[in-house]
Parts: C-alpha cells; sequence; structure tokens
C-alpha cells in the first residue's frame, strides 16, 4: 500500500503539466546552448588545423590552443542565452539538478527527469553538428596527456562546486531578472579558463556526454560525471550546512525529506501543491 501510494504520487507529479514543461525546457535549453558553444569548440579546432576538411585532434587533450578565449567567452554567453531564453527557470547541468534536489529545493524523480532532458539535449546538438560540420570528435572532452586522472577528477570537482556555489546563491538573492544569468555565464566562463587546459572543462555531464555518445568514444568518461557530481554534491552541504544553514540537525532534513513520503490521498495532494 505504502508503495503504490508512493507510487502514485511520483506519477502525477511526472504527468503533471508543470513537470512536463521544465522537461521540454530543460532539452531545448540545453540543447540551444550547447549546440552554440560546442561549435566555437568545432570553429576553433578547424581554424587549427592543417587543412579545411582536416578535423584531426590529438588522442588525448582539448584542442590546441594557448588561450581559447574565444571558447571561454562563447561558453558564459551561451548558457547566459540559453536561460533568459528559456526564462531563466532551467539547470542546464545534471549537476546543479543533483544538488537541487539533494538540498530537497526539487523532488527526486523530478531532478531525474530533468537530468534525462540535459543528456538528451546534449546527444542532440551533437548530432545535429555533426551532421553539419561532418565531425564532433574535437568536441569531445579527454583528460590532457600528462595530467593524472586523480588531478582531472580534482579539477572537475572544484569548477563544478563554484559553478553550483554560485547558482544557489543566485536563486535565493532578490537580484534583477537577468543578472542571473549573466551571473552563472560568468561563472562557466570562469570554469573554463581554470579547465580548459586540463580536461577541456566539463564542468556539465550533458555537455561531455552528448559528444561522446555520438562518436562512442568514452575514454575516460567517468572523471566528467564523478567530478561534476563530487563538486555539486559538496557545494550543495557547503551553502545549507555551512554559509546559509537551513537545518539545525540531521533530523531536520530528515523531516523535510519524508514530506515526499506521504500515507493518505489527501497528504499527497497537499505535499504536490507545498514541495518545490
Amino acid at each position: 500500500m505504502f508503495v503504490s501510494r508512493c507510487l502514485r504520487l511520483v506519477l502525477r507529479d511526472i504527468l503533471s503539466q508543470s513537470c512536463l514543461h521544465h522537461f521540454l525546457l530543460e532539452f531545448v535549453g540545453t540543447a540551444l546552448f550547447l549546440s552554440a558553444s560546442l561549435s566555437a569548440v568545432l570553429i576553433k579546432a578547424d581554424l587549427g588545423s592543417t587543412g579545411p576538411t582536416n578535423h584531426s585532434r590529438p588522442p588525448e587533450g582539448p584542442p590546441p590552443s594557448g588561450c581559447p578565449l574565444q571558447v571561454v567567452l562563447v561558453f558564459g554567453l551561451s548558457v547566459a542565452m540559453a536561460a533568459l531564453s528559456m526564462g531563466g527557470a532551467v539547470h542546464l547541468n545534471p549537476a546543479v539538478s543533483i544538488a537541487m534536489a539533494l538540498t530537497l529545493r526539487l523532488r527526486l524523480w523530478r531532478a531525474a527527469l530533468y537530468m534525462i532532458g540535459q543528456l538528451l539535449g546534449g546527444v542532440a546538438s551533437a548530432a545535429l553538428l555533426l551532421g553539419l560540420m561532418g565531425d564532433v570528435a574535437p568536441a569531445v572532452n579527454q583528460v590532457s596527456s600528462g595530467v593524472r586522472l586523480y588531478q582531472a577528477v580534482t579539477v572537475e570537482t572544484l569548477i563544478t562546486l563554484q559553478l553550483v556555489l554560485v547558482v544557489m546563491v543566485t536563486t535565493e538573492l532578490s537580484l534583477p531578472e537577468v543578472a542571473t544569468p549573466l551571473l552563472v555565464g560568468l561563472t562557466v566562463s570562469l570554469g573554463h579558463l581554470v579547465a580548459v587546459g586540463v580536461t577541456g572543462c566539463g564542468m556539465n555531464p550533458a555537455r561531455s556526454f552528448g559528444p561522446a555518445a555520438v562518436t562512442l568514444d568514452f575514454r575516460n568518461h567517468w572523471v566528467f560525471w564523478a567530478g561534476p557530481i563530487v563538486g555539486a554534491c559538496v557545494a550543495a552541504l557547503l551553502n545549507d550546512l555551512l554559509l546559509r544553514p537551513r537545518w539545525r540537525c540531521p533530523g531536520d532534513w530528515w523531516a523535510e525529506l519524508k514530506q515526499l513520503h506521504v500515507l493518505t490521498d489527501k497528504q499527497q495532494q497537499g505535499a504536490l501543491t507545498q514541495l518545490p
């Protein structure tokens, strides 16, 4: 009985117009963001090649460039553009959705659905660019030669941590509507300035997954999931337990979490209207 009631709650919420609308926003927003940003990576790689049709790249590491300022700016501006276009109420990054679910700002099943939309958006953008340009191999994130895997995971963790912290802070402050996407875009650009020469800067599993899935190149792909997930979890706990405490003890967090698992239909309906 308890399990069936919980399943009814989950299905009722997933099939609601609001949830499906947000799923669509995540898919379209991520596809829009990555189509713009990954095209900059491919153009940069093409300009650095020996011929107009040579899309080759070293087997390990990001596209050859000293300081790819063009790529850094495009990633930051494109994520700001996509967020503004979608109304600002999008994550565009599975790491952000995980952090929101961990801090009970988002139901777990909604976070999973949003992540599916983001990953599909990443695949759609990579497939579109593959059809237009004939190759997306330079856009596949790889650990640079000479960089150890634990170093790559650490870098991905740190750049994701600062991104998620900024996202969480900006959602709590009363800022002008345009300010939040721009601040997040600047944070994305900062992450690329730090990590583009180390890992190509994943920071976003959807960004890493799309080109990898299209090219079937999953070498060291776990780095671009492990780092962002750890970074998102650390940022969520740091924000809600230390910087802006929401709970006095673990029991408070558990009590709020249990609201997702109510027993009666009346309580279920109440939970759906009260939870984020």
